[in-house]
């Protein structure tokens, strides 16, 4: 008699395709999440890196920064050293000048001036005195004009005045003037610097 297999081969089938599927899905799965892996820490390396470079590029522009203020200091410190090499060239130029300037008054002052205040501020001497008369004040603006070291007077007042002297009781007419003359280098001294 033939015999027919009964066997549940058709479960036995399913059985083993289902085992295919669940070990190619989880060969799948592995290799899913192998590839997710591998792309994570590729990416957290990359991120990792470029934090580095961050972290570099911030601590070398922090040490540009230090070096742009220690420059900055530096010229600041050489300005403020300029200054004062101008203002010790300028000092040394000058300290002639005063010498000049009495001499140069002393020069120009005719008889019958006298000074009672001599006042400087940088360039500008103010001067104040008593003259005899209205032309000894003119021939001293005179004298002034042809120096050297003296410019541009100008008279700010004239005043006639009665004045007694002290040995006698006899009483004087005067001019009290004031005027402002102005301290100058002559063309041939002046220095560049």
């Amino acid at each position: 008699m033939t015999r027919i297999n009964l066997l549940p081969w058709r479960d036995m089938l399913e059985q083993e395709r289902r085992y295919r599927f669940f070990m190619i899905a989880g060969v799948l799965l592995s290799l899913t999440v192998l590839v997710w892996l591998s792309v994570h820490f590729y990416m957290a390396s990359e991120v990792g890196y470029q934090e580095a470079r961050n972290k570099l590029l911030q601590k070398e522009i922090k040490q540009a920064e230090d070096q742009i203020k220690e420059i900055k200091n530096l010229d600041e410190q050489k300005q403020r050293v300029i200054e004062r090499i101008d203002v010790i060239q300028e000092l040394e130029e000058k300290r002639p000048q005063v010498v000049h300037l009495f001499d140069e008054i002393v020069r120009q002052v005719p008889d019958g001036v006298y000074f009672s205040s001599l006042k400087q501020k940088a360039d500008k001497i103010s001067l104040e005195g008593v003259a005899q008369s209205d032309a000894r004040v003119s021939s001293l603006m005179a004298n002034i004009e042809q120096s050297q070291w003296l410019t541009n007077p100008k008279i700010l007042s004239i005043e006639r005045k009665e004045i007694e002297t002290k040995n006698s009781k006899i009483k004087r007419s005067v001019s009290l003037f004031k005027l402002e003359i102005s301290q100058t280098l002559p063309k041939k001294e002046k220095t560049t610097p």
